[in-house]
Order: C-alpha cells, then sequence, then structure tokens
C-alpha cells in the first residue's frame, strides 16, 4: 500500500545544450575533493604508500554509477530519494531525517576552514576563523536568487581555480617515478598493508566521492536545476530576493514512447556526460595528485602528519622550496576547496531536511505529526535550516577535533550506503518502466558497492562495538 499520491503524468522534456545540463558533477567533485581527497587520502597514502590507490578508484567507481542511478531516478519521477524510497517502507522517511543530522550536523569542515585561514594569515584564532566562515556562507546564500543556481556558479569558479593550483604544485612537484607508481597502486587490488586501521580506509573509501546522504542529494540538487521531470515540481527561491515559487510535494512521470524515449536517451547522456567526466574522471585525477603531492613531499622526510596538519605541513615545505608563493597556492587551494565543501554540506543538511520535512507536512503516514508544518514554503524551511545549522555548528566548533569528526562522519556514512544501495537498486529495476530501468552492467557495479558497503559496515560495528 502506497503512503504518498500517485505520480502525476507528464511529457518530458527536451534537454537544453550540454554547457547549461553540466553543473552537479561539479558540486559532488568539490565535496569529494574536501573531504577524502585532500585530508584523508593524502593521510594514507604518506603513510603506506601509492600502492593503497586501488581503494580510492574502487570508492570513486561505486560512487559513480550510485551518483548515475540517483539521477536515473530523479529524472525519471521528479521525487526525491527520500520521497520515493519512503513509498517502500514509510520508517525510511525519518531515518533519513536523523541520519542527517547525526552525520552533518558536526562543524568538521568549519574547524578545518577556520585552520587553514589562521594558517595562511598568521594571526587569530581558528575559532574565529571558523566562525567568519561560517557567517560568509549565511551571507552568501542570502544574496542569490535561486539557492541551487548561486551554488554551482561558485564552484564553477573555485574548482577550476583549485584545479589550475594543484596542477601547478604537482608540476613542481611530481616526478614520472611518483606517477608510474600511482598508476601501479590504483591497479594493486586487495593490496592491505600490515597494520592499516581499516575504519579509517573504509571512511577514507567513503570519502572518496560525496559519501553518506549527499549522494542522495543529488536527486534534489537535480530537481532544482529543473532535469527531467524536475522541471514540473519547483525551485527553492530566496523569500528575500525573489519570489518564491509554488514546490509541488507529489512527483511525475511520463509514457515511455518514441518522442520521451529520445528525450530520456539525452537526459542520460548528459548525467553520464556530467558525472563520468566531471565527478569521477577529474575527481581520480585530484585524488591522485592530492596523495602523490603528499606522498612525494612528506614521506622524504619521515613526516607523518595527523589530519589537517597534512595540509599545512605540505604547505611549509612548498614554502622552503618556492618561497610564499608555494605556502601561500597551497593554503588557498586547500582553503577554496574546504569552504566550498562546507558551504555544499550546509546547503544538503538545509535541502535534505526541508524536502522530508515539507513533503510529509502535506501527505503520507506522518502528515499528522507534522501538521503545523503545512502552510511552511519549503524555501522558508531551507533558509530557516541554513541559519540554524550556523549557528548550532558556531555553538559546537570549540567541541570537536576536525579528523575525528571526518572520520566518524565518514564511517557513519558508510552505515547509511550500506541501506540506501540495495533500495535504490530496487526502486529502479522494479518501480521505473522497463525501457527505463539500468543495464546489466550497471546493476552488476551497484550489486558490487551494495555488497562492499553491507560488509563494511559489519567490520566497523564489530571494530566499535564489539
Amino acid at each position: 500500500m502506497e503512503n504518498y499520491p500517485e505520480l502525476e503524468i507528464k511529457t518530458l522534456h527536451k534537454p537544453p545544450h550540454w554547457s547549461k545540463a553540466l553543473g552537479v558533477g561539479i558540486v559532488v567533485m568539490g565535496l569529494a575533493i574536501g573531504t577524502g581527497e585532500l585530508i584523508l587520502w593524502p593521510h594514507l597514502t604518506t603513510k603506506y604508500g601509492p600502492q593503497l590507490l586501488w581503494a580510492a578508484l574502487m570508492g570513486i567507481t561505486f560512487q559513480y554509477f550510485i551518483n548515475q542511478e540517483v539521477a536515473r531516478h530523479a529524472i525519471a519521477t521528479g521525487e526525491s530519494f527520500f520521497t520515493s524510497s519512503s513509498r517502500v517502507f514509510k520508517w525510511f522517511a525519518p531515518f533519513w531525517l536523523l541520519s542527517a543530522i547525526l552525520l552533518y550536523i558536526w562543524p568538521g569542515w568549519a574547524s578545518a576552514t577556520g585552520t587553514i585561514l589562521q594558517e595562511l594569515f598568521g594571526f587569530g584564532n581558528y575559532l574565529i576563523w571558523a566562525v567568519a566562515s561560517l557567517l560568509l556562507v549565511l551571507i552568501f546564500t542570502f544574496s542569490g536568487r535561486i539557492a541551487y543556481n548561486l551554488l554551482e556558479k561558485s564552484l564553477k569558479i573555485t574548482v577550476p581555480i583549485f584545479c589550475t593550483l594543484l596542477l601547478i604544485n604537482s608540476f613542481l612537484t611530481l616526478s614520472l617515478s611518483n606517477i608510474k607508481d600511482a598508476l601501479k597502486g590504483m591497479f594493486n587490488f586487495g593490496y592491505l598493508p600490515e597494520g592499516i586501521d581499516v575504519p579509517v580506509l573504509i571512511g577514507a573509501i567513503v570519502f572518496a566521492g560525496a559519501g553518506g546522504l549527499l549522494n542522495l542529494c543529488i536527486s534534489l540538487w537535480y530537481r532544482d536545476k529543473q532535469a527531467g521531470m524536475g522541471k514540473y515540481v519547483g525551485r527553492i527561491i530566496n523569500p528575500i530576493t525573489g519570489k518564491i515559487e509554488s514546490v509541488s510535494f507529489k512527483g511525475y512521470v511520463f509514457h515511455p514512447n518514441k518522442e520521451n524515449m529520445v528525450h530520456w536517451k539525452e537526459w542520460m547522456k548528459f548525467i553520464r556526460l556530467d558525472q563520468g567526466i566531471i565527478f569521477w574522471l577529474l575527481g581520480l585525477i585530484t585524488l591522485v595528485l592530492l596523495s602523490l603531492n603528499a606522498y612525494a613531499v612528506l614521506t622524504p622526510r619521515g613526516i607523518l602528519p595527523e589530519g589537517l596538519s597534512v595540509a599545512v605541513v605540505q604547505a611549509h615545505i612548498f614554502g622552503e622550496h618556492w618561497g610564499r608563493f608555494g605556502f601561500n597556492s597551497f593554503l588557498i587551494m586547500s582553503f577554496l576547496m574546504l569552504f566550498s565543501v562546507m558551504w555544499t554540506i550546509i546547503d544538503a543538511f538545509s535541502r535534505i531536511v526541508s524536502d522530508i520535512l515539507y513533503v510529509n507536512s502535506h501527505t503520507g503516514p506522518f502528515k499528522k505529526y507534522l501538521a503545523n508544518l503545512e502552510n511552511i514554503p519549503i524555501s522558508r524551511l531551507y533558509y530557516a535550516l541554513v541559519v540554524i545549522i550556523i549557528l548550532t555548528s558556531s555553538l559546537l566548533l570549540p567541541l570537536q577535533q576536525p579528523l575525528t569528526l571526518l572520520t566518524i562522519s565518514a564511517v557513519l556514512g558508510g552505515l547509511v550506503m550500506a541501506v540506501y544501495t540495495p533500495v535504490l537498486i530496487y526502486l529502479n529495476n522494479f518501480r521505473l518502466p522497463k525501457p527505463l530501468r539500468p543495464n546489466i552492467i550497471t546493476n552488476f557495479m551497484m550489486c558490487m558497492a551494495s555488497l562492499f558497503y553491507f560488509f563494511a559496515s559489519i567490520v566497523i560495528i564489530n571494530h566499535y562495538i564489539f
């Protein structure tokens, strides 16, 4: 028995030019760089060598297929994964809500950004810089008319700047031998060095992409981009600078006729380009280069820094070789991505929670518990949540350590992925019309990902509980 209303039938519109369709891949790539690629993978590679990069390749490849399948369902239905999965099992709605709070309420990235800025400017306390960074996110968020558009445009500027600085640093640092070692390590499947902390490795594999619920937020980002059936749902508009759009709490489907299927195939090409070229390929290249930079600079000196020290120590060593330019360029590169990640996670958290509350206040089994929210537009919910999470993060800043919370977040993210990956497989193979379903290769990779996250969860639970 369905807990939510039937999907309304509409026509699937033709995709825009590819240059306008691209964007979500850049957002997810920015998340990947600023989480696992800037901190966790350089730490692991410095400690155990590039022979471990096969695990990074596996992690980011799994997430490419997950991202593609989340996007497939969003384009086909206009619904978020959080609503579609709740059609299958009603208790998923509160489960995703609680998971979002446990995963993203912690200010690990704010603290990390504050630490980088303190090092860059050479004065002040990291807590003050962290609060200033959070306030900057607040200002940026309220300065745009459409929440998603401003985020995407900002990342289209910061990601290329980051990549340019990374290429310059790599050219100054890496040798052909380093590149060969990395290529060998990427295909050294199954290698595990003695004494490696398995939960940290699992966390790094989870963060080789976006990780956790951030992959599922892709359905909301594509919807606000009006991709596929998301065109009929409506967007989150700033209530201060723009006129709020009416946002539907139900999804939409199309008949798989000849015209619609032509458009569908074009949309799927855009998804594969956006997630395959931007997220997977460029994300993998940046992950490898960041890890190799740390390995080439730190290992010869016998330095094995923890957490953010990986970036800070590298910056000082670059400064020794290339002067103030080397020092500043590395720290600026680190700040750009950490700040972008912090902003994107705040956006994702607010977007996920507001979507769950908005939909379930209008329909479904939890409507009676959320009746007080029914008349509040989703745009107001979203912007209110942005304020709440920034204030909460500011208050929690003195209570945490960046690496500890990033690791905890990654581990919890892996547990959540073990739950939603099989649900996604079910939705796309049994709830979509046959012509829209994934092929055998995609299903195989999704099953492999599901098995990995399941066994990884068992390892994590055994490590922390037993």
